[in-house]
């Protein structure tokens, strides 16, 4: 037992160094007044029967996930379904045509318009995702994940490996694919989405397999330069190795993302795990992140430099004493040609826990 206090003794420290650090430089941050942002044009009239030619912006094209962002230049431009779908996925958008979507046009604007990256918020916050933490927010992009956990006897280390792809179909719709390719002991920790694996009870046996597929459409339903709001729903599919898999889930969510100071980002979201097949209870899943991004993106291999605090909460609804919390310091660096690395320390902080401690690598590609 004294070894297992001296293993989370130092990633606790780390923790609430990350998040004193984190505070105390949003704060300074929030004192100094930024510049007021351009005000956008006033919108066109909707384009009606396929797109239109328009004179694009005569500056080069920043690259897509740089701190980069300013008014719409150009009119909404409308598609049919076949080639809103092809530009969204193989198209090369100018991220100055971005424009916000109100919740209000949820059903009437968006849908059958190609995707665009979103921009940096005002404070120069980039729109990125961060390990265990909800998005808020629309990326084109692929990841492989490597997530360790580590236990001490009679309980063996989990790991998983996994390729995540998500794809926009339009400004309003994208679809997330994850592939869990193996899986040991269940290591369900390091997916973009809520996870809707649950975890099976600790045993001193080893097993590893393939695990359950998931897909997950996503639906922006607000978008402005500083706030983000996302809807999404993922579906688990059985077709990993039993007992670690081979289960079936649904997992409702919604996800937010505001830049509120500075460079400073909070984001966050709620989800309900809800079993199918397999066995498990309803399990309300929340979560919250904070962090800070420290230098521009062409810095090489620290562009967009970005540390943050996440928690995630999971609480069983039939049975509230079952309640894990996990506490993951993070980092987060752009390393050049829009490839990225994403770094995180799970660490929990009630009895109820799949590991002792973990780790989550991300290597990231944005296209």
């Amino acid at each position: 037992m004294s070894g297992s206090q001296q293993i989370q003794q130092g990633p606790r420290v780390l923790i609430f160094a990350t998040a004193l650090a984190a505070a105390v430089a949003c704060a300074a941050r929030a004192q100094v007044p930024s510049l007021p942002s351009p005000t956008p044009p006033s919108d066109f009239a909707s384009v009606v029967g396929g797109p239109v030619t328009f004179t694009q912006p005569t500056r080069a094209v920043p690259s897509y996930y740089a701190a980069e962002g300013s008014a719409p230049t150009a009119p909404r431009v409308e598609m049919g379904l076949f080639d809103t779908i092809t530009e969204s996925l193989f198209g090369q958008p100018d991220p100055n045509t971005w424009r916000p979507l109100s919740l209000s046009t949820l059903f009437s604007e968006g849908w059958n318009e190609a995707w665009v990256p979103s921009p940096s918020g005002s404070g120069g916050a980039p729109r990125q995702g961060w390990i265990n933490a909800m998005d808020g927010n629309m990326h084109r992009l692929w990841f492989f994940t490597f997530a360790q956990g580590f236990n001490q006897a009679p309980r063996g280390n989990a790991y998983l490996g996994s390729y995540t792809l998500l794809t926009p179909l339009s400004r309003r719709l994208e679809l997330i694919i994850n592939i869990p390719f193996v899986v040991r002991n269940n290591a369900v920790t390091g997916l973009p989405v809520i996870d809707p694996n649950r975890p099976v009870v600790p045993s001193p046996h080893s097993y590893s397999g393939f695990g359950d597929i998931s897909f997950t459409p996503r639906v922006l339903l607000h978008e402005t330069k500083d706030f983000s709001l996302t809807s999404e729903l993922s579906v688990l599919t059985p077709t990993g190795t039993q007992p670690l898999a081979g289960k079936t889930a649904l997992t409702p969510a919604v996800g937010f993302w505001n830049n509120f100071a500075g460079r400073c980002v909070i984001r966050g979201g709620l989800g309900l795990l809800i079993p199918i097949q397999g066995g498990g209870s309803d399990t309300l899943i929340s979560q919250l992140a904070i962090g800070q991004t420290l230098t521009d993106h062409d810095v090489p291999l620290f562009g967009d430099f970005t540390y943050y605090l996440s928690t995630v909460v999971n609480t069983s609804l039939s049975n509230s004493n079952h309640t894990s919390m996990t506490l993951t310091p993070g980092i987060r660096t752009h390393l050049g040609n829009d490839w990225y690395f994403l770094a995180g320390l799970p660490t929990p902080v009630t009895k109820d826990r799949v590991a002792e401690i973990g780790m989550i690598f991300w290597f990231m590609k944005a296209w």
